[in-house]
């Protein structure tokens, strides 16, 4: 690895700094936990793990014990805390510092020194990645696995690459959702990678080499083996080839419903009395048809709950009502507003390969459309915000898109 610049390490202690200060500030009693359900069930997971109970909780809704209700990635970090919410944010405060560096190596790829240390800084003094870092979601875990992934398999060294597509296929058990995203980027990084290659090198990177298999075919067949064990377990415990979750069926009805507004509102359960009766596969399957039917029987409703799904995506200050007061609505949109038109520019004007926008861009543009086919919350972009930023910080860049070697 290259030697860190002095501006980096700055910034690094920045991003630290600021992510420990608002985790250690955060309150840990069940009131606070009980704000966002998804909190509690991951911490029901992670202390049924920790009991010998397995990966299972008791959904309150159903009064009924669900087993791949959630994907054991998330569950499984919380377990290694021991289950306790304040070592757990110290955890994620360092994961998401470590984006910081992650931002700074990615960019090496393709800019110089200076523009690499201004998308760290983006990445470092990101308002909402601090913000979820304090809470026990899936984000700040899914993000740290997305960057380093993207960084690993930008590497045109073998094993980087692949320990780079293991991480990538792995993120799937944190968000199920993004269960192509891995084959995506595999594919796109490879283009972005020959790219970068100098005139003097083959174009061909090495992994392409030690693989006789196209990178789209390899990182199917990753995706495959490490989402294996668990499609294995959930067909030994409920009797069906879970590869993901069960949770996919309920969240699309939450986005096409008759009340459905692009935001989350689980409150139908409690008008849907037949849902108790369901297994937890039955029901997944039973609300996904009924989704799948609203679809099709509906569809210029459908295409407006997807663009008022976008649209909450992509809103460039807090959506709930806590955070709704003037001061974080001016911290909010005074880093978001910037950030968009930086990435805008750079998209429009830095000489950066085209392919390397597309690859940096490919998250942000796949989890757009996977809000759009389920439902709206700013929170499901932020991972995508680390290589945007790279993006972004294509404008400040003064040297040619180049090979500048690999970082790791």
């Amino acid at each position: 690895m290259r030697k860190i610049p002095l501006a980096l390490w700055i910034v690094l202690l920045a991003a630290l700094a600021l992510r420990v200060g608002w985790a250690a500030t955060r309150p840990v009693d069940d009131a606070a936990i009980a704000q966002l359900p998804d909190q509690r069930e991951y911490l029901d997971v992670a202390h049924s793990l920790l009991s010998g109970e397995g990966f299972s909780f008791t959904d309150p809704r159903f009064t009924q014990r669900v087993y791949a209700y959630r994907t054991p990635g998330y569950p499984l970090m919380l377990a290694a805390t021991g289950g306790n919410i304040r070592i757990a944010r110290i955890v994620q405060a360092l994961l998401d510092t470590s984006n910081v560096l992650a931002a700074y190596l990615l960019a090496r790829r393709w800019l110089d020194r200076r523009a690499s240390v201004i998308a760290a800084a983006l990445v470092a003094f990101n308002p909402f990645l601090i913000y979820f870092s304090g809470l026990l979601l899936t984000e700040t875990l899914f993000t740290a696995m997305l960057a380093w992934g993207m960084v690993l398999i930008t590497s045109r060294r073998r094993i980087p690459w692949l320990v780079g597509g293991i991480v990538l296929a792995a993120s799937v058990l944190v968000r199920p959702g993004a269960l192509p995203l891995p084959i995506i980027l595999g594919v796109l990084g490879a283009l972005a990678t020959r790219a970068r290659a100098p005139a003097n090198r083959r174009a061909e990177p090495a992994y392409h080499r030690w693989f006789a298999l196209p990178v789209g075919t390899s990182m199917l067949l990753l995706t495959i083996l490490v989402l294996l064990p668990w499609a294995i377990r959930n067909h030994r415990v409920l009797g069906r080839w879970i590869w993901t979750s069960t949770n996919g069926g309920i969240t699309r009805y939450d986005g096409f419903n008759a009340d459905a507004t692009g935001a989350s509102d689980q409150s139908f359960v409690a008008a849907m009395p037949q849902l108790r009766s369901m297994s937890e596969t039955d029901r997944d399957e039973y609300l996904g048809r009924e989704a799948s039917d609203f679809i099709r029987t509906r569809p210029v409703d459908s295409i407006k709950l997807a663009g008022a799904k976008v649209m909450r995506t992509w809103s460039p200050r807090p959506l709930s009502s806590e955070f709704s007061r003037t001061r974080y609505v001016i911290v909010a949109m005074g880093y978001s507003v910037p950030f968009f038109a930086l990435f805008l520019m750079a998209w429009l004007t830095s000489p950066m390969p085209a392919t390397a926008k597309l690859f940096l861009a490919a998250p942000a543009v796949y989890l757009t459309v996977a809000a759009a086919l389920s439902v709206g919350s700013l929170r499901y972009r932020i991972p995508a915000e680390v290589p945007m930023a790279v993006v972004a910080a294509a404008v400040f860049s003064r040297q040619k898109p180049s090979d500048n070697g690999d970082a790791v």
